[in-house]
């Protein structure tokens, strides 16, 4: 009786220290990732609120190519078959020295299961449609 009381407070116990309460890393306004080109374009997952996050694109003085630079915020969950894209957001700007750019929101809802989401930056053709898969630069995936 004593052992299962035991087994049972270490089975509540350690998932409550070791993990971060879902709502605190939902309502966390701070950037949580980067990528860095060329020392002058970075992009950022951001939270938006308890519910949302947005990718942030900033150009500065920036003097290489093409007309458009595009960002895009993606957010997948996690489900039997692996991770999968759920939600995606893309903006673009004109290419000039100094910009900054947001693209709509996305969802955050931990109650949905685990969920990530990450910030990508490409150049684009400003005829063409948002770049294709394998021009995005991407940074690493956060909460």
């Amino acid at each position: 009786m004593i052992s299962t009381a035991i087994a049972l407070l270490i089975g509540i116990a350690l998932p409550l220290t070791s993990a971060q309460p879902a709502s605190a890393r939902a309502c966390s306004s701070m950037v949580n990732g980067s990528y860095k080109a060329y020392g002058t374009l970075s992009v950022h997952v951001r939270g938006t609120s308890c519910s949302t996050r947005k990718g942030h694109l900033t150009l500065s003085n920036d003097i290489h190519c093409c007309p458009q630079v595009w960002v895009k915020v993606e957010r997948q969950l996690w489900g039997s078959y692996g991770w999968l894209t759920t939600h995606k957001q893309s903006s673009y700007t004109l290419h000039a020295r100094y910009a900054e750019i947001d693209t709509a929101t996305v969802p955050s809802r931990p109650s949905d299961g685990d969920e990530r989401f990450h910030a990508c930056w490409a150049y684009g053709d400003p005829y063409g449609p948002e770049p294709g898969a394998a021009s995005w630069n991407c940074a690493g995936w956060v909460d």
